[in-house]
């Protein structure tokens, strides 16, 4: 029994090895297949490094010449620059725009009347100079007629009047604010928070 144990390890070893020949002989002609469509075929596949745009991970339009050679083409200065879009907005940047650049060099709290042009501005005052109800704000001898400056609450109470519905009506920017004279100026103020808001030759 002894002596059988080798030879039939023995034999299994042959076994195993006739079986690996056969299957390494039948995988040859497989690989030579393999190259053979691959000579026949020049379109590598996929899934190469090379060729990411057919994988999946870049547009296979971004690659071609001539489609888009600008790709913030839709923005020129700064401004949307697609058809329909609007050119008057205040969003431009001031180094390309005068007029940006002219709005940002002013106060902030004069803004809402920036866009009254001066017949508008004239038609304000000739309507408020009519209102001589208006006190005049000069205690001590200030002047509040400076956009931005606050007004002081005591002032606030006793030299405010009421922006004329008329006015505000026909104004959107006048809606909600108040207004005084100083200085020889008509001062309209914001209420809310008696910053001065407007200036108009009284």
């Amino acid at each position: 029994m002894q002596n059988l144990v080798p030879v039939l390890a023995f034999g299994l070893t042959i076994l195993a090895g006739a079986a690996l020949a056969g299957a390494a002989t039948a995988q040859a002609p497989a690989a030579q297949k393999t190259e053979e469509l691959k000579k026949q075929d020049s379109v590598p596949p996929a899934t190469a490094p090379k060729l990411s745009e057919q994988a999946g991970t870049t547009e296979p339009g971004a690659k071609v010449q001539g489609t888009n050679p600008d790709p913030n083409a839709v923005f020129v200065n700064g401004v949307l620059a697609v058809p329909g879009a609007s050119t008057d907005v205040d969003t431009a940047p001031a180094k390309h725009w005068a007029r940006t650049d002219a709005d940002d060099q002013g106060p902030i709290a004069g803004y809402r009347f920036k866009k009254l042009d001066a017949q508008q501005r004239q038609l304000i005052a000739r309507e408020l100079n009519s209102q001589r109800d208006a006190p005049t704000a000069s205690p001590a001898g200030e002047s509040y007629a400076v956009i931005g400056t606050e007004v002081p609450a005591e002032v606030a109470l006793t030299a405010l009047s009421p922006m004329p519905q008329a006015l505000a009506d026909k104004f959107a920017e006048l809606r909600g604010t108040a207004f005084m004279r100083s200085a020889g100026k008509i001062v309209i103020v914001d209420p809310n928070n008696n910053l001065v808001v407007g200036l108009l030759e009284g």
